[in-house]
């Protein structure tokens, strides 16, 4: 009978669409699967992305406080701090080496037997050629000052006295002041004191334009006799004979220092041999 032939046919027919089926069921199970697998997947993928950018923004926080700290360091620089600066302490540079000081100059020989020297005030001013001329023997020194008066002329022969050697020449009294360092008779002596061991003093008396110079005059002279190696040049007398030997009364002219002069020279006397 053909009836027997067909039945295996379509059995085989159910068969296969079972097969179908069942695959396509599993193949739907497998699809439902993948969806959870892929989130999964695009979840762990994202992760590490995500761990990078935390990553990538510690380490830029980081550096930023790097800087921060940074800018922190240099702050106190800055006034607006509140609060109080500490002083701050400079080293002066060392000094410049100095030399060692000189040694004191050596001194010269003891003025001899032939030097002179000269005081007095604006009178003797003008005598620093006639004085000389008429002494060519004698080494002269000269120390002349206007208005210089016999009080302050003892200071002078007390600090210049190393120069001092054989002989002194004294014009001091014209610029008198009453009752200064006592009177002019102790001035005398005060200056002579000074001088005592010096061999020849030559005091030149003054021009008596008023009573206190005559009395300075009669000081001098009175001198002479308390001092014995004192010597008095009387040129009062001689102006006032001729008094157009001064063009003040005092002042002298150019004949008055020449006559001055040679009274100082016949006073003193030459120079002594040795």
């Amino acid at each position: 009978m053909p009836v027997a032939p067909e039945a295996p046919r379509r059995v085989g027919h159910r068969l296969l669409l079972l097969l179908l089926a069942v695959a396509l069921v599993a193949a739907a199970c497998g699809g439902a699967d993948a969806g959870p697998n892929a989130a999964s997947t695009t979840s762990t993928t994202d992760a590490p992305a995500t761990t990078d950018t935390v990553a990538s923004s510690t380490t830029s926080e980081s550096t930023t406080s790097t800087t921060e700290a940074t800018t922190t360091t240099s702050a106190p620089e800055e006034v607006d701090s509140g609060l109080p600066l500490l002083p701050t302490t400079t080293t002066a540079p060392p000094n410049p080496p100095v030399d060692p000081p000189l040694p004191p100059p050596v001194p010269g020989p003891p003025p001899g037997r032939n030097s002179v020297f000269v005081l007095g005030d604006s009178v003797f001013l003008g005598t620093t050629s006639s004085i000389p001329s008429a002494l060519p023997e004698w080494l002269v020194t000269y120390d002349a000052v206007g208005s210089r008066r016999l009080a302050q002329g003892i200071d002078v022969l007390a600090m210049r006295r190393g120069e001092i050697g054989e002989a002194v020449v004294v014009h001091l009294g014209n610029n008198y002041i009453e009752g200064e360092r006592g009177d002019y008779a102790s001035q005398i002596d005060e200056a002579m004191t000074v001088l005592a061991d010096v061999p020849r003093v030559v005091w030149v008396t003054v021009s008596e334009v008023s009573d206190s110079r005559r009395q300075i005059n009669v000081a001098i002279r009175d001198a002479a006799a308390r001092w014995p190696n004192m010597r008095v040049a009387d040129w009062a007398p001689v102006i006032a004979a001729e008094p157009g030997l001064a063009w003040d009364g005092m002042h002298l002219t150019p004949e008055g220092r020449r006559r001055i002069a040679e009274l100082i020279a016949q006073t003193l006397g030459p120079v002594v041999a040795p």
